[in-house]
């Protein structure tokens, strides 16, 4: 009965012992997701753009709401801010689509499987934030 509980015991703390050193092993990545995205060829075309449509917003909502109740202020107000989140979300979804691919790729040529954004990082890690910094200005 000892021997057989012993054996168990030394089962579990090698078990354990192999699954702690394959955590240790493991390198995890880390990016500053929004320096690639101020650093991404364009983007402040791209915003330019958003701010224009934003500006234009505001001032069809300014020249409109004057005539309006609280009611067609608001209905008004929903409808342009709807208007603007649209082109906003076509203009910057292909952007966070190719620097995801991007992160994907750089992590991947490192053998990495894990990677998260640098502000989630406390300790260790590998930065790959400029390469793939990188590898998006030399795709665009």
């Amino acid at each position: 009965m000892k021997k057989t509980f012993l054996t168990l015991v030394m089962a579990l703390v090698m078990a354990f012992g192999c699954t702690v050193s394959a955590f240790a092993a493991e390198v995890i990545g880390y990016v500053n997701v929004e320096r690639v995205f101020r650093n991404y060829p364009d983007i402040q075309t791209t915003m330019s753009v958003i701010n224009l449509e934003r500006q234009k917003a505001e001032n069809e909502f300014n020249q409109k709401a004057p005539s309006l109740d609280d009611k067609g202020k608001r209905e008004l107000g929903e409808k342009l801010s709807a208007q603007v989140d649209k082109k906003e979300a076509s203009l910057l979804n292909p952007i966070r689509s190719k620097i995801r691919k991007t992160i994907g790729e750089v992590a991947k040529s490192h053998g990495i499987t894990n990677v998260v954004d640098a502000g989630a990082m406390v300790f260790g890690g590998q930065d790959l934030t400029e390469e793939v910094i990188a590898a998006v200005n030399k795709a665009k």
